[in-house]
């Protein structure tokens, strides 16, 4: 029997299936964990009528993907991990998880993983997906569709529009420094041990609202300032001898994932470079020099240029743009922001925080997320093990947007523990 097919690879979608990567969310939800049967249930239920969560990959050298005729597996697919309820047993979950691989064919490349203690009163679900097949957008449609208990709109979606002149040059520019190697801080460029943690930071929304309504600026803008600043001093931290604090490259993913586009299989996400003032210990400085750059993407529609260029280029033309906007050489951080909606319940249990992760590539040994859900912003990083005092950074992140005295259920880990959007709005 002839499978059937299901969709086409794009430029982006070629590159992270070279690179195998995956990407997902850690949920944290409020109250008991719900049994084990009632989550498979649900989940499987609910993916057998979701056409990506039944794709397999092309073969090699093939751009299709096929859609799995037998039903999906409960091993394969959901799975469970009982732990002390502590952050630091929690937190050990997720670094273990980062390191197993994503099913492979005849399995559809996605599971989902629920982590709880016995009479806990939080738990945690993590999924995980091929990042070919779903971006960050995409894939907090998808774990919406799988978890919630109503229909839940997701990310917004993009209003697709012609890039302005400037917008084109702006993608251009982006795109032509990413092809310079050597960029970034000497620290962010030692050799990858290719063992990875993850750890974060939370902060009241409420806070950097108000903090964003005070500059007129957005929330991210807000957000990238601080992890100027948190940079700035993670670096100082690194040598006993005072030394400026260069600026920093790094990876902004723009979603250009339309209303039509919300449960479509595939990756509709660039990146465009942006410069942090690390150097700047003052936030409202910090905040003026990112926005005037947001802003310039914003008003010039970059990802829309962006968006064209993969669309319309031919497949080889495409697949260069592809590797030059999220490639090694691009920068050597990306840093994503993402909101979730604020009344997301599963199975009775509210979410009260969220992390987006992602593998790293290309030689990176950092991936900062910034995720809003009911009220909290939550810096997350994954991190390689070679890059020194890591788990640090989502702690000066808090420090540095001033939100020290935060009131999330789940507290970070302690600053140097070690126990470790998709669009600009």
């Amino acid at each position: 029997m002839t499978p059937q097919q299901s969709h086409v690879t794009g430029p982006v979608d070629r590159f992270f299936l070279r690179n195998g990567i995956a990407c997902g969310y850690v949920l944290d939800f409020e109250g008991p964990a719900p049994t084990f049967k009632a989550l498979t249930q649900r989940v499987l239920r609910r993916a057998a009528s979701n056409t990506p969560l039944r794709s397999l990959p092309p073969p090699p050298g093939r751009y299709r993907w096929t859609l799995r005729q037998k039903p999906l597996r409960e091993d394969v697919h959901v799975h469970h991990v009982v732990c002390s309820d502590t952050e630091d047993a929690m937190t050990a979950a997720i670094t273990t998880l980062l390191g197993q691989q994503l099913p492979e064919p005849p399995h559809p490349p996605w599971d989902l993983w629920l982590l709880h203690a016995p009479g806990g009163h939080r738990f945690r679900i993590v999924y995980r997906v091929h990042h070919a097949l779903q971006d960050g957008v995409g894939a907090a449609h998808a774990v919406l569709a799988l978890l919630s208990d109503r229909p839940t709109p997701g990310p917004r979606p993009h209003p697709a529009a012609l890039p302005t002149a400037v917008g084109s040059l702006l993608a251009g520019q982006s795109s032509l420094a990413a092809l310079r190697p050597g960029k970034g801080w000497t620290e962010l460029r030692s050799a990858p041990t290719q063992q990875t943690h993850w750890t974060y930071a939370d902060a009241p929304e409420s806070h950097l609202s108000e903090l964003a309504r005070r500059h007129s600026v957005t929330v991210n803008d807000v957000c990238l300032a601080g992890l100027a600043g948190a940079l700035g001093r993670w670096h100082r931290t690194l040598s006993r001898t005072p030394h400026p604090v260069p600026e920093l490259p790094v990876l902004v993913p723009m979603s250009f994932r339309q209303e039509h586009e919300r449960f479509a299989a595939g990756s509709f996400t660039t990146a465009h470079r942006v410069v942090l003032p690390c150097h700047l210990a003052d936030l409202e400085q910090a905040v003026r020099h990112v926005h005037g750059q947001t802003r310039a993407l914003r008003t010039h529609r970059v990802r829309d240029a962006s968006r064209l260029a993969l669309r319309l280029l031919p497949t080889a033309w495409g697949h260069r743009v592809a590797g030059a906007g999220i490639g090694e050489t691009a920068a050597p951080m990306f840093a994503s922001s993402i909101t979730l909606p604020h009344d997301f319940t599963c199975l009775d249990r509210p979410v009260r925080a969220a992390s987006l992760i992602c593998d790293l590539y290309g030689g990176r040994l950092a991936y900062i997320s910034f995720v809003r859900a009911a009220g909290v912003v939550r810096c997350g990083l994954v991190h390689d093990d070679a890059l020194p005092r890591a788990a640090s950074i989502p702690g000066l992140w808090r420090q540095a947007v001033g939100a020290c005295t935060g009131t999330s259920e789940y507290p970070a880990p302690a600053i140097g523990t070690g126990t470790d959007n998709e669009s600009i709005r």
